[in-house]
């Protein structure tokens, strides 16, 4: 089943392509400083995939441009804008990032360059984050920022369980509560 969905995104790249090519006054652009270094096999722009699992759709990735490297089996990713649907909870998570990769044989999706997570009234920022799909977990590293109506906390390290949206934080947490929300009894 698996191996279905990533055949599946490799032709929607494919067929992807072959639509967008054909406007040749198009910009091409690259993605960033890991283009020098990759063998790209396929690229386009204005890119949507989408992973869905049994009728359920898990997660919609928008790009402003992608890369297909068939040599490494990722597609490397220009201003990722990420949709993910959480069970049972009508709000989904959004990501974004200026760069990122979703790996073909995995479904993991790497983000870096400054990540924005937003979930309700809850944000986080990062420098970089792995949303690793078998577990529903995403793992955050570098200048962590979770804010959450005055209730803010910073570390160096931590995941967030997309199942129960509890934030594991390590690495010079500091927690920092608003009078406002002190007084409330959070």
């Amino acid at each position: 089943m698996h191996r279905k969905i990533l055949i599946g995104l490799v032709c929607l790249l494919v067929v992807g392509f072959f639509v967008f090519s054909k406007d040749s006054e198009q910009e091409r652009r690259t993605i960033g400083p890991m283009a020098e270094d990759v063998d790209v096999d396929v690229s386009m722009s204005g890119v949507e995939m989408r992973l869905g699992q049994q009728g359920r759709m898990l997660w919609t990735l928008k790009a402003n441009s992608a890369s297909y490297d068939q040599g490494q089996q990722v597609v490397l990713l220009n201003s990722p804008y990420i949709t993910k649907n959480l069970v049972g909870n009508d709000v989904p998570v959004i990501v974004n990032a200026p760069l990122g990769e979703v790996d073909q044989a995995s479904s993991d999706i790497r983000l870096w360059s400054g990540v924005h997570m937003e979930y309700g009234p809850t944000y986080l920022n990062s420098r970089e984050a792995i949303f690793v799909q078998m577990d529903d977990t995403i793992f955050l590293s570098g200048d962590i920022l979770l804010d959450r109506q005055g209730l803010q906390l910073r570390s160096e390290k931590g995941d967030v369980d997309l199942t129960t949206w509890v934030v594991n934080a390590e690495g010079g947490v500091e927690v920092i509560i608003t009078k406002n929300n002190f007084s409330k009894g959070l």
